[in-house]
């Protein structure tokens, strides 16, 4: 994906630690602040994805860079 930008250290650290707390976190995507609990951030032919449940327990999966944790 030629338009992929890695994802922080900082970013990628906080959702080993979510995952491993199963925790849910505030997080933007398209603009919109939404709850999510992440499961898993994969690897794919060079880019992050982020694997989660959304509000209504549905897995979910997203590049990782398309998404703003908010602090």
């Amino acid at each position: 994906m030629s338009n992929y930008q890695r994802i922080s250290c900082e970013d990628h650290s906080i959702y080993e630690l979510v995952i491993m707390r199963g925790q849910s976190m505030n997080v933007e995507i398209d603009g919109e602040v939404v709850s999510i609990k992440p499961i898993d951030v994969t690897t794919k032919e060079g880019s992050e994805f982020l694997v989660y449940l959304d509000d209504q327990a549905h897995q979910q999966t997203i590049r990782a860079d398309l998404v703003t944790i908010q602090k």
